[in-house]
């Protein structure tokens, strides 16, 4: 779903809530990327060998559009999509099992259905 702004593709149905934000679209890789999720927003980083971490950076959106402008006010945020929306979002489940013990009442197996239900919606 788009909001009034068109800056968010989140589920507003009370399934799957991700976000996946970079700052650079056309060239998702050359820029920063952000993944939105329950417990907040986490920078995606890759390390030199290939290895690929999200750390986390911002509790709302509008402290992470003030991070990001403070850092380089010439940046934006926008929606990323297609095959490189699809990565970020199975790399950012793979290794949120580590964050999934801070959320609220969630079960690994409802985390993997709601997640199944993102991703068809995404096709």
């Amino acid at each position: 779903m788009v909001n009034d702004r068109g800056h968010s593709e989140r589920e507003e149905s009370g399934e799957a809530k991700i976000q996946i934000l970079g700052t650079n679209p056309d060239n998702p890789e050359k820029g920063r990327i952000f993944v939105w999720a329950k417990m907040g927003w986490f920078e995606r980083l890759e390390g030199p060998s290939g290895d690929i971490a999200f750390t986390p950076i911002a509790d709302s959106e509008e402290e992470l559009r003030k991070l990001i402008s403070r850092d380089s006010p010439k940046a934006d945020l926008d929606d990323l999509r297609g095959k490189y929306r699809k990565r970020v979002s199975e790399e950012f489940i793979e290794q949120s099992a580590s964050y999934s013990d801070s959320s609220e009442d969630s079960s690994e197996e409802s985390d993997n259905d709601e997640e199944q239900k993102y991703h068809q919606h995404d096709l």
